[in-house]
């Protein structure tokens, strides 16, 4: 399972290696980048799984504020 900050540096790595991977990767470092973003937005800590909340909610958009 990744967590928020797995998800960003993950995101960060892949816009770095864009050049040598491809431009395939971008959506890809988006899409990481943003679920982290905006569960972070919602109250959710570092260290909280994605995958779980994505399972559950089907889309980051969709899991609530974290109370």
């Amino acid at each position: 399972m990744v967590t928020i900050l797995e998800a960003l540096q993950n995101g960060n790595c892949n816009l770095d290696n864009i050049k040598q991977m491809g431009a395939a990767f971008l959506p890809l470092a988006k899409d990481q980048i943003n679920n982290a973003v905006v569960l972070l937005e919602k109250g959710y800590s570092l260290g909280e799984h994605i995958e779980p909340l994505l399972e559950k909610y089907g889309s980051v958009e969709d899991v609530p504020d974290k109370e």
